[in-house]
């Protein structure tokens, strides 16, 4: 038998059942009685409303979930902007602070990008004239000296960062007073020259600036002596100063100018507005 006769029977056997059925629920009012019949349709019948249910299930699932993931995400973004908020807060008060312990405060600023020349380590800043920036005016953190004014205009300027080989400032030992001149390197480090090898230099000594060069206010915290080198030296010392402030963790800054010369009497560890840290044994 071929098929398109084998669908032929199917389709007359079906619609004799059909018609049967239709016959018999006129005359008798219902079909519970041909159980054989009844089983397959009611057993259809549940599975049909199981599966309706689960899809509908699913898709009310799906749906909730996916409102429940997008107020959590909601969520996590306000809880970062307060907590930047609180950061910031924190930050500010802390420059509030820096600039009421300071005599030559200027102003206080915002890092707002980074310089475009490659070959230097700069930050700019969003203060320029218009609020008293001038060229060579030291710039600093809570944590001490980052760097100076190196180029200004009406309202921004370009700072040089410590760690900038073009950078130098005069600066002393805390402990022992030793004076001498530490210069970037271009790296994560600084060099502190011109200390003698007779000269008692140990791991760990804190660096203050000395306003020697009349740039820089006397007593701000440079940076910790890290690596100290005396193999093959004749005439200075070979010492590596880590820095206290990052160039790269700097979000606001204050900028000050050297104190007057009144207020360069007092000693360098006791310069107001900068916390130094205490000499590592």
């Amino acid at each position: 038998m071929s098929k398109a006769k084998k669908r032929i029977l199917i389709i007359c056997l079906l619609a004799a059942v059909s018609l049967s059925l239709m016959l018999y629920q006129q005359r008798h009012g219902s079909i519970r009685q041909l159980s054989f019949l009844s089983y397959p349709y009611n057993l259809l019948s549940r599975l049909s409303s199981g599966i309706t249910g689960s899809i509908s299930d699913f898709w009310s699932t799906y749906s909730e979930n996916k409102a429940l993931r997008k107020q959590n995400s909601e969520l996590m973004l306000e809880r970062q902007r307060f907590t930047e908020i609180i950061l910031e807060n924190n930050r500010m008060k802390k420059l509030l602070e820096l600039k009421n312990g300071q005599p030559g405060f200027v102003a206080a600023a915002s890092v707002i990008g980074r310089g475009r020349d490659r070959f230097l380590s700069t930050l700019i800043i969003d203060k320029g004239i218009d609020s008293g920036m001038q060229k060579n005016m030291a710039v600093i953190t809570e944590h001490g000296l980052v760097g100076k004014i190196q180029n200004v205009s009406k309202n921004f300027a370009e700072v040089l960062m410590i760690n900038d080989p073009n950078f130098s400032v005069a600066v002393r030992l805390q402990q022992t007073r030793h004076e001498g001149v530490l210069s970037g390197t271009g790296r994560g480090f600084c060099e502190l020259k011109y200390i003698p090898p007779e000269e008692s230099v140990q791991q760990g000594d804190i660096v203050v600036t000395s306003g020697l060069d009349g740039v820089f206010p006397e007593g701000l915290p440079v940076g910790i002596v890290k690596k100290i080198n005396k193999e093959g030296i004749d005439f200075f010392l070979d010492i590596r100063v880590a820095p206290f402030g990052s160039p790269y963790k700097t979000d606001e800054v204050v900028v000050v100018k050297a104190a007057p010369a009144s207020l360069k009497q007092q000693p360098a560890a006791e310069a107001p507005g900068v916390n130094i840290p205490a000499r590592k044994q």
